[in-house]
């Protein structure tokens, strides 16, 4: 844009139109470029962010979403490894309060490992984790999986503990 407002105003001063008016209508060309330039200009700026992201290992598959990530506090995702290994892993489970729990994890594990509907990634990565201390936790009752609910439940209960000590893992 710089260059085409300095051209027109060469120009101008070239056929001998007053300083002045040749300065003016440079400004005028530059003003209303401005809108015209600006998706391009844009364009350039998430492509510059795209390549810089790829240097740190990050594939960008539509520009426009770089933006969100400036507005993002929290970005969660169930699939770790899955676009270059194939397969899902666990890297840790999180507290509430983004901490490591065991407990977190030892209920995910008893889901993952009493459930006896159709098996999922998901599942076979928190399995292969590794396996808390499960000695005496049976199995009571299970909610198989349903599209209304959009969960699967399992009940397990700690050794001989009484009805009323009952969890949901």
């Amino acid at each position: 844009m710089l260059l085409l407002v300095l051209a027109v105003f060469a120009f101008n001063v070239f056929f001998h139109r007053l300083v002045l008016d040749s300065l003016l209508f440079s400004l005028a060309v530059a003003v209303g470029l401005v809108p015209q330039l600006l998706p391009a200009i844009i364009n350039i700026t998430l492509s510059r962010g795209a390549r810089n992201m790829a240097a740190h290992g990050v594939i960008v598959r539509r520009l426009a979403s770089i933006e969100n990530f400036g507005s993002m506090d929290v970005l969660c995702t169930d699939k770790t490894g899955t676009l270059t290994e194939g397969v899902a892993r666990l890297d840790g489970a999180l507290d509430i309060q983004g901490r490591p729990s065991e407990d977190v994890f030892r209920s995910a594990y008893l889901n993952a490992h009493f459930q006896t509907g159709l098996t999922n990634p998901l599942d076979e990565a928190i399995v292969a984790y590794g396996q808390p201390e499960i000695a005496g936790v049976v199995k009571v009752d299970e909610i198989p999986y349903d599209f209304v609910r959009k969960r699967l439940s399992i009940v397990a209960q700690e050794g001989r503990a009484s009805p009323d000590h009952q969890g949901s893992a």
